[in-house]
């Protein structure tokens, strides 16, 4: 017979080991929320952009969807770093990164501005003359929107196999199998892009098909946490289609994760050249210069964010920010 102090202890360890199950299970997660807006180049909403937000030590993913008006909010956060990534069929990848705390109220919201990315604008793509095919095409782009990512893979797996010219429609499914978050799916189909230019041309050079690969393997390669890599193809994309801002600012995000603080600094005034009135790289520029002690530059890039965003979920922050600033540059 168990002595009533044996119980006691028996008991007592099993409630701990049930504790530590449900803590396990519950890694990353929590009560905290964040909420932020899309919108295209015009600062026009965007509605239907998927918004993933992984966390960074245990890998827990959270997703939500922005509204008819841009809005969007992903909750049951836990505290730490998480990479907020917003993907869209017809649309460039744009990612942020920012602590969470579960315990406030007041996590900053985060603005992404996404841009427009036409396949059928490539000028690198046959036209589609065929009524059926395209239709089949089309199927496969409704399906995609309605997040239906399998679906859509067939369809335009169905497409490019009666259409095997048409090489270029595996820009599609790998965007499907990126968003299923099958990775090395999305990235054999790019691939195939990529081969075929080399194939028919010898080399990537002028190709804007290949650039788009290059692009998509390096956002697919940054989704999937690989940095590195993801800053390789993208970089890649860059030589072969250097007026791309979105591709300039990525890779300086990317520099800037890895405290790479200078080369970041170079991309974000890469994409800023490209695209002078696009207000997302002088935010990362002024935090890039903050880090690096340089005040006076760091509030001439956050003012002219504000410029050119003065709408944006963060413009309150770092309006409180700047005053901040100034007084360390008169010291």
């Amino acid at each position: 017979m168990i002595s009533k102090n044996a119980y006691r202890i028996i008991l007592f360890f099993a409630l701990i080991f049930c504790v530590t199950m449900t803590l396990a299970a519950q890694q990353g997660r929590g009560k905290g929320r964040v909420k932020g807006t899309v919108v295209d180049e015009a600062g026009n909403p965007i509605e239907g952009v998927t918004i993933t937000a992984v966390h960074l030590k245990f890998n827990t993913t959270f997703t939500g969807t922005s509204d008819s008006h841009g809005n969007w909010a992903v909750a049951g956060l836990g505290t730490g770093y998480f990479r907020f990534t917003a993907t869209m069929e017809g649309y460039g990848t744009v990612y942020h990164e920012m602590n969470v705390s579960q315990f406030s109220q007041n996590n900053p919201p985060l603005a992404f501005t996404l841009k427009k990315i036409d396949l059928s604008s490539l000028s690198d793509m046959p036209s589609i003359e065929d009524e059926n095919a395209l239709a089949l095409f089309e199927e496969g782009n409704q399906l995609f929107e309605e997040e239906k990512y399998a679906e859509a893979a067939a369809k335009f797996e169905e497409f490019l196999e009666a259409n095997p010219s048409i090489f270029q429609v595996n820009l599609n499914i790998g965007n499907c199998y990126r968003e299923m978050k099958e990775y090395d799916k999305a990235i054999a189909a790019y691939q195939v892009i990529l081969d075929k230019v080399k194939e028919e041309k010898g080399s990537y050079e002028g190709d804007e098909s290949a650039a788009r690969a290059l692009s998509s393997m390096g956002e697919t390669f940054m989704m999937a946490g690989d940095l590195e890599k993801a800053s390789q193809y993208l970089q890649e994309a860059i030589s072969l289609f250097p007026n791309d801002e979105t591709l300039a600012f990525n890779v300086g995000e990317i520099f800037f994760k890895q405290a790479e603080t200078d080369k970041a600094i170079e991309y974000f005034k890469k994409s800023i050249e490209i695209k002078e009135d696009w207000a997302p790289p002088y935010r990362q520029l002024g935090y890039a210069y903050l880090n690096k002690g340089e005040y006076q530059l760091a509030v001439d890039s956050l003012k002219k964010f504000l410029e050119y965003a003065p709408d944006d979920p963060q413009a309150p922050t770092i309006e409180a920010l700047i005053p901040k600033l100034e007084e360390l540059i008169k010291k």
